[in-house]
């Protein structure tokens, strides 16, 4: 994450890659707990709806709310 950060300037894009790459990382711990053979069908299947929903709701977010996405244009 650290890299991301000396990489970008503005304090709002910080915070903004920041916070993303938090969330991708959860994702992606939610995901890995889903692929290991011992977990319960059932928490997978609530791991994969809240993962699911987590991702769609954070694109929507950056989308509408930020003008970082597609070079400051909004």
């Amino acid at each position: 994450m650290q890299l991301y950060q000396n990489a970008i300037i503005d304090t709002e894009t910080q915070d903004i890659t920041a916070e993303t790459a938090a969330v991708l990382e959860l994702l992606a711990y939610a995901l890995g707990i889903i692929a290991l053979p011992g977990t319960p069908a059932a928490l997978s299947m609530l791991l994969a709806i809240m993962a699911h929903n987590c991702a769609i709701n954070w694109a929507a977010l950056l989308q509408d709310g930020h003008h970082v996405i597609e070079g400051g244009a909004q």
